[in-house]
């Protein structure tokens, strides 16, 4: 009986020790989630700070960060090629309210507001005759195309010692 008792005993202390370690997983993986939620929420403050300070600064004559202009550039960037993706659709957008408008419409369907055609782009350049640019285009490319002397690579080897 002894034998059994004394298994009874080692497994009684393993359950006890498994429960233990368990629980301790436990509490470890709950502080973690903890941990990662409020780096998240640093995360959002930092990204909420810098969007307000990017809107009181962005007009700003010198600014002491760069990010600014890039950020500027990159919201232009980003208009052009919205502007691009809506002529591709055939629409345009509405000078009050930003609403698509179809290319023919006159007035935009959601607040009401004319919208002005823009003018067709006319071009003013010069009229070049077919036959001459195609000629400075063929005498160009053969310039470029010319095989490059060996006396250029020289002077450079020269220099370089």
């Amino acid at each position: 009986m002894a034998f059994f008792d004394k298994l009874g005993n080692t497994i009684s202390a393993a359950g006890k020790t498994g429960l233990s370690k368990a629980k301790e997983i436990k509490d470890t993986a709950r502080i973690a989630l903890d941990i990662q939620e409020r780096e998240g929420a640093i995360r959002k403050l930092y990204q909420d700070l810098g969007q307000a300070y990017y809107h009181a600064h962005k007009d700003d004559e010198n600014s002491e960060y760069t990010q600014i202009d890039e950020i500027k550039a990159a919201f232009e960037e980003i208009g052009e090629l919205k502007a691009a993706k809506d002529g591709i659709r055939g629409i345009r957008r509405c000078p009050e309210c930003g609403a698509a408008v179809a290319d023919d419409a006159n007035f935009c369907s959601s607040c009401g507001a004319k919208c002005e055609k823009p003018e067709p782009e006319v071009y003013e350049g010069e009229v070049v005759d077919s036959e001459e640019e195609a000629d400075e285009e063929t005498a160009e490319s053969e310039e470029e195309d010319a095989p490059v002397e060996e006396e250029a690579f020289e002077d450079e080897e020269k220099t370089e010692e």
